[in-house]
Order: C-alpha cells, then sequence, then structure tokens
C-alpha cells in the first residue's frame, strides 16, 4: 500500500513537471514571435507612418512660411552688370539664417504635436500574416521626437526657354524619432524634402552656379542651431 502511495506521488509530480515545461516553452515560442516575426513588421510600418507624418510636418511649416511673403526674393541676391548679365548668384545670410532656425522650430512643433497622438496600427499587423494586414481594431504606438531637427538647404538650375533658368531652392529637413513599443525601442532617422521656393532668372547664368555646388556651401555655412 505504501510503495503505491509513493508512486502515486511521483507521477504527480511529472505531470507538473511536464505542465510546467509545456507553459514554457508556450511563452518562450510566443517571445520568439513577436521578437522575430511581430517586431520587424510593427517598426517597418510605424517607420513608414513617422515618414508620413515627417513630411505632412514639414510641408505645413513651409506652407505657413511661405505664405508670408516672397521667400525667394529675400535669400537669393542676383547682381548683373550694365548689359544685363548676371555676375554674381549670392545668398542674403540673416535672412537664410532666420528663416532655417523658423522652419526648424515650426516644423518641430508640427511634428511633436503630431507625435503627441501616436500612430495608429491594425491589430491584425500583429500576425505577421499578409492576409490579416490591416484589418481589426487599432493599437496606438508612441512616437518621440529626439532632439531637434536639422536644416540644409539645396539648389537646382533648370533650363526654361532662351536665355532664362528656373531656379529651385530646395530644404532638406532631418529629425530622430524614437518608435516606442512594449518589447522594443527603435531609432529611426527621417529625411524630407520638400521645395521652398523657386524663380526664373532672366539672363545667362554663369557656369560657376550650374555646375558646381557653391551656392549650395553658401546656404548650408549658416549656423542652424
Amino acid at each position: 500500500m505504501r510503495c503505491f502511495r509513493e508512486k502515486k506521488a511521483l507521477s504527480i509530480k511529472q505531470k507538473t513537471g511536464i505542465v510546467i515545461s509545456v507553459i514554457l516553452i508556450i511563452v518562450i515560442a510566443i517571445l520568439c514571435y513577436i521578437e522575430f516575426i511581430v517586431n520587424p513588421i510593427i517598426l517597418q510600418t510605424s517607420e513608414a507612418k513617422v515618414n508620413a507624418l515627417a513630411q505632412k510636418a514639414v510641408g505645413s511649416a513651409i506652407y505657413e512660411i511661405v505664405s508670408d511673403g516672397n521667400v525667394y526674393d529675400n535669400l537669393i541676391n542676383i547682381n548683373k552688370d550694365t548689359d544685363g548679365n548676371i555676375t554674381m548668384i549670392s545668398t542674403n545670410a540673416i535672412q537664410m539664417n532666420l528663416l532655417a532656425r523658423r522652419l526648424s522650430r515650426l516644423a518641430q512643433q508640427n511634428l511633436d504635436q503630431i507625435g503627441s497622438q501616436g500612430i495608429q496600427i491594425p491589430i491584425g499587423s500583429f500576425s505577421g500574416m499578409p492576409i490579416f494586414a490591416g484589418r481589426g481594431p487599432s493599437v496606438t504606438i508612441t512616437i518621440e521626437p529626439i532632439g531637434s531637427m536639422s536644416t540644409k538647404f539645396q539648389s537646382e538650375f533648370t533650363q526654361a526657354g532662351v536665355n532664362q533658368t528656373l531656379h529651385r531652392i530646395y530644404v532638406n529637413l532631418s529629425a530622430n524619432v524614437s518608435i516606442v513599443l512594449p518589447t522594443a525601442n527603435q531609432k529611426i532617422k527621417t529625411n524630407t524634402q520638400v521645395l521652398m521656393c523657386e524663380s526664373i532668372i532672366v539672363g545667362k547664368v554663369p557656369d560657376a552656379y550650374l555646375n558646381s555646388d557653391s551656392l549650395d556651401e553658401m546656404m548650408n555655412l549658416i549656423p542652424r542651431n
């Protein structure tokens, strides 16, 4: 009778061990699935949405600045000789610096405001299966801008007609953003290029500006912070 009870007690311990082992295997499998399947999908989706938000933040900031007046004439000085030939194209350093500061500040404020609302990702995306992507109720993912935006200007000259050149000025804004997940954090860098202003230059533009980055260097030698 005693031997029977000892065998019965041993059997219960074995069953308990099996149950615990199964639970541990399931937990490990779930964690591995989240780490290697779910997280990469969520981070990839979040990164695409963050880039779209950054594009929106920069676009709104530029729209506010451009609506104030003729940005191009405030930034670019074109000098001509008595015959109307272009001798120099230069930048207004003070206005360029003020514009860079204001643009960075407005874009940062817009991104902070959008980021405080988080980004919505359908719960079906957590399955890792394409058939469920974009389906189900949404889960809010937190994003946190890190530091301030950096600004860089770029110019482009394009032939627009006889003795006419279209001059475009683009602005590139970069921002570091942290995507916060329950199981992982991911820092990404967004780069957004938007057309800032443009103007038709009448007269022959010297090759020194058409075929070099000299004007870009003048625009970007100004402190941004």
